[in-house]
């Protein structure tokens, strides 16, 4: 499956108003976009991946065009799937900042260097 490099666009055009480093991997057939080695939000397909904290999934998930991420058969009821229509100009960067926030409270993933 391809991604959205469209999205792909918005998101780094975003994220690169932040003043830390967000770094991006190919993951889920798509993008995955890390801060401090945690994964804190991706694209699948049009889709953006979203993972808040778990209180602010349960209010997410009750919004429109908001949905369980699901992968390898599992729903991952943590992270949410915004559909294309809910990412406008103002519900995308309110997204990613949800997603900011709680990667940003969780301790770094270093990378092991053995």
């Amino acid at each position: 499956m391809t991604y959205d490099t469209g999205l792909e666009s918005r998101i780094d055009e975003e994220t690169g108003l932040w003043d830390f480093e967000v770094t991006k991997r190919k993951m889920f057939g798509g993008l995955g976009y890390f801060i401090n080695g945690n994964m804190a939000f991706g694209v699948k397909g049009d889709k953006l991946i979203v993972k808040p904290t778990p209180e602010r999934a349960e209010a997410l998930l009750a919004e429109p065009g908001m949905k369980p991420f699901e992968f390898g058969g599992k729903s991952m009821r943590a992270w949410c799937l915004a559909e294309p229509d809910v990412l406008d100009e103002e519900n995308l960067p309110r997204l990613l900042d949800l997603c900011r926030q709680y990667a940003l409270g969780q301790p770094p993933k270093l990378k092991d260097k053995t």
